[in-house]
C-alpha cells in the first residue's frame, strides 16, 4: 500500500469530514431532536430528502469539470466557495430557534446540503487527479473514514453538545470546526494538469449511455441495491432508541461516537484486507456481515437494548459497510477517465447516494405505517440480492482489474 503525502492526507480527511460535518447534523441529530419534540416519523423522512442533492451532483458536476480558474487552480476554487458558502449556512442557522423557526433553519440545511455535494463533486475530482492507482484505495478510506468521521462529530458530538448547551452554541460550533479546512485550503496549491484530450460536452444522454451493456447495468443494479442494510439502520436507530426511551446525550455517545469510531477503523483497515483477500471476497464477506446487523436490530427491538448490544449492532453493520464501501469507490475510479473525474464518479456516486436516501427515507416512512419490524425484515431480503451479485463482482471490473484478481488467486493457490 502505498502512503499518501502527510499534506494530501490531512487536507483530503479535512475536507472529507467537514462535507459530512454538518450534514450529519442535519440527517442525524436533527432527527432526533425533532422527534424529541414529537414530530411523527412520516414527517422526519422528509428531512433526509436534504440528501437529494448529492443524488442529483452529476447534473452541475459537468460544469465544475469545465469551469477552471487556472490562477486559484481547478478544483481548488470550487472547494474554497463551498466551504465558505457551508460555513455561511451554519452560521446563519445558529441564530434561529429549532422549535419556532424549523423552516428557515431547513432553508439553511438546504444551502448546506448542496454546496457540500459541490464540493464532493470537485473533492473527488481532486483526489483522482491527485493519486496514483495505486494510492486511490487508501484515498477512498480517507472519503469513507472522512464521512463516517462527520458523522460522528456532526450526528454524535453535536447531539451531546446541545443536551448541554442547546442550539446556538452546538450550530457555532460546527461552524468553526467547518472553516478550518479554508485555511489548509489557501495554503494548497493545486498540481497543474494537461487534458490528454479536448473535454466533451456533457449531455443527460452519455448519463444513459453510460449504464449502456450487460456489465455495466449488473453495476447499476449492484450499487442501488448495496446501500440498503446501512442507509435503513442509519435512519432507524435514533428514532428506535428514542422511542425506548433513551436520552439524546446517550444516542449521540453510544450510536454515533462509539458505534461509528467502529467503522472508521475498520476503513482504515480496507486497505489491508483488498491486498489480501481481494475485492469480491471483502464484497461477499462484508455483505453477509451487514444481514447479520440487521437481526441484531431486530432482537434490539425485542427488549435487548442494553448499551453493550446497541453497541454490537451498529458496530456490526458499519465494521462491515466501511470495507466495501471503499472497494465500490474505488472500482467507481477505476470506470472513469481523466477528462471528466468529476462528471464520471458523479454519475455512479450518485446512484448509490440515492439509494441510501431512498432506503433511509421511506425505512423511516413505513415504519411509521407498518412498525419496525416488518421493515426490517423487508430489507433484509432486499439485502441478499447484492451478496448474490458479489460473487458475480468480476463482470463489473475492467480488463486490467480482472487480470489482477486473477493473478491474486494464482498467487493464493501457489
Amino acid at each position: 500500500m502505498i502512503i499518501l503525502r502527510k499534506r494530501d492526507f490531512f487536507l483530503f480527511l479535512s475536507l472529507y469530514v467537514t462535507q459530512f460535518l454538518g450534514l450529519g447534523f442535519f440527517t442525524e441529530a436533527f432527527i432526533a431532536i425533532l422527534r424529541k419534540t414529537g414530530m411523527s416519523l412520516e414527517n422526519l423522512g422528509i428531512v433526509y430528502m436534504l440528501g437529494f442533492f448529492w443524488v442529483l451532483r452529476f447534473v452541475w458536476a459537468p460544469f465544475i469539470d469545465k469551469v477552471n480558474f487556472q490562477r486559484i487552480g481547478h478544483y481548488r476554487f470550487w472547494l474554497i466557495l463551498s466551504q465558505i458558502i457551508m460555513v455561511s449556512s451554519l452560521f446563519f442557522a445558529s441564530f434561529y430557534e429549532v422549535t419556532t423557526h424549523i423552516s428557515i433553519i431547513l432553508l439553511c440545511a438546504v444551502i448546506f446540503s448542496f454546496f457540500s455535494a459541490t464540493q464532493d463533486i470537485a473533492l473527488d475530482a481532486l483526489v483522482y487527479k491527485t493519486l496514483t492507482k495505486e494510492q486511490r484505495p487508501f484515498g477512498n478510506a480517507i472519503k469513507v473514514s472522512g464521512g463516517l468521521l462527520g458523522s460522528v462529530l456532526g450526528g454524535g458530538v453535536a447531539l451531546i453538545i446541545y443536551s448541554y448547551l442547546q442550539w446556538q452554541t452546538t450550530v457555532l460550533i460546527l461552524a468553526s470546526f467547518t472553516s478550518i479546512a479554508i485555511i489548509q485550503l489557501l495554503l494548497f496549491k493545486e498540481p497543474a494538469w494537461e487534458r490528454k484530450a479536448k473535454q466533451k460536452r456533457f449531455v443527460f444522454k452519455e448519463f444513459y449511455s453510460f449504464w449502456k451493456g450487460k456489465n455495466r447495468k449488473i453495476w447499476l443494479i449492484f450499487i442501488l441495491l448495496f446501500p440498503c442494510a446501512v442507509a435503513t439502520a442509519h435512519g432507524l436507530i435514533s428514532p428506535i432508541l428514542v422511542d425506548l426511551g433513551w436520552k439524546l446525550k446517550d444516542i449521540g455517545l453510544i450510536v454515533h461516537i462509539i458505534g461509528y469510531s467502529i467503522g472508521i477503523v475498520a476503513s482504515f483497515g480496507a486497505s489491508w484486507l483488498i491486498n489480501k483477500f481481494g475485492k469480491k471476497r471483502v464484497l461477499i464477506f462484508c455483505s453477509i456481515g451487514q444481514i447479520i446487523g440487521l437481526f441484531f436490530l431486530i432482537l434490539l427491538l425485542h427488549g435487548y437494548s442494553s448499551t453493550t448490544h446497541v453497541i454490537l449492532t451498529i458496530g456490526t453493520i458499519f465494521i462491515f459497510y466501511t470495507p466495501s464501501t471503499t472497494v465500490i469507490s474505488t472500482l467507481m475510479m477505476d470506470e472513469i477517465d481523466s477528462n471528466n473525474p468529476a462528471s464520471q464518479y458523479a454519475i455512479q456516486h450518485s446512484m448509490f447516494m440515492l439509494s441510501g436516501l431512498i432506503f433511509a427515507s421511506m425505512s423511516i416512512f413505513f415504519s411509521g405505517k407498518f412498525g419496525y419490524e416488518n421493515i426490517v425484515l423487508a430489507i433484509c431480503l432486499i439485502a441478499f440480492v447484492p451478496l448474490i451479485l458479489s460473487f458475480k463482482i468480476d463482470s463489473f471490473l475492467s480488463k486490467e482489474e480482472k487480470e489482477k484478481i486473477e493473478t491474486n488467486s494464482l498467487n493464493t493457490i501457489g
